[in-house]
């Protein structure tokens, strides 16, 4: 083992007990909205460092992109900073940046990338730009799943950018991602063959083609969208959030409006 895999073991565990340190102090004193500003500067500060770490990551880049998962969901799971403290969401990007480049097959992180990117941080078109670091590393004959990938890409082309044509593409090759493993019984139900069904297809496939083939044609989607980002717009709590979901529907005709109840909600201009 060279030093340069010594160095990160030593930086590695000590970032951990710090952060647990950090965290346990949080836990004694209790939370303050200056005390989770002020860490949520270092977190942004640690992410920074962690996505300048060289690409091969010592050797060590399974552990890395475990490690700042592990951070995420910490920080995405802390009601109190980001609502109560109004802190956001913001750094959920910076996040996936470390994770998806280092373990691109790490499939399950992409169901909270599509969550917590775009959706909760309000950036479909980061999410879309990891999704697509991912499917060119995945091989779905290993990575039974990866089709999900596509699936999570097609749905944020299709509710957050109104790209009809790039997510029936999405969906095409979610069908066939779908179609090359071999699923076993007790696999997830969509993976299953469908009785009868000739050739031979399961429901996952079925329902990806079918959506490809709805999108044939240019349909309005801009019900679609208004409704999505509404959805993400009942969940923003901080000021970036909330311009991002602005500007995007601005470019659709809408703006974003006050209600009687002071809650902000999306109409036409």
């Amino acid at each position: 083992m060279n030093w340069w895999n010594l160095s990160f073991i030593a930086v590695a565990a000590v970032s951990t007990i710090s952060l647990q340190i950090t965290q346990l102090n949080r836990r004694i004193s209790g939370q303050t909205p200056e005390g989770d500003r002020q860490w949520v500067m270092q977190e942004s500060a640690r992410l920074s460092v962690l996505q300048r770490l060289p690409a091969r990551g010592f050797g060590f880049n399974n552990l890395i992109s475990t490690y700042t998962f592990l951070g995420f969901l910490q920080y995405f799971g802390d009601d109190v900073a980001r609502l109560a403290h109004g802190t956001g969401y913001g750094l959920t990007p910076a996040y996936f940046q470390v994770i998806v480049p280092r373990d691109p097959r790490f499939i399950q992180s992409y169901l909270y990338l599509s969550v917590g990117v775009s959706m909760f941080s309000a950036q479909p078109r980061q999410a879309i730009t990891l999704y697509e670091k991912g499917t060119a590393a995945i091989d779905p004959s290993i990575q039974r799943y990866g089709y999900t990938v596509w699936i999570r890409k097609a749905t944020d082309q299709l509710l957050f950018l109104g790209d009809s044509q790039g997510a029936r593409q999405s969906y095409l090759k979610a069908a066939e991602w779908a179609s090359i493993p071999q699923f076993k019984p007790d696999d997830l139900p969509e993976t299953q063959i469908i009785p009868n069904s000739n050739p031979p297809t399961n429901y996952i496939t079925q329902y990806a083609l079918g959506n490809a083939e709805w999108l044939k044609d240019n349909r309005d989607l801009s019900s679609a969208q208004i409704a999505a980002w509404q959805m993400i717009l009942n969940t923003a709590t901080d000021r970036k959030t909330v311009e991002i979901i602005a500007q995007e529907v601005d470019k659709l005709g809408f703006k974003i409006q006050a209600s009687a109840e002071g809650n902000g909600i999306i109409v036409p201009k």
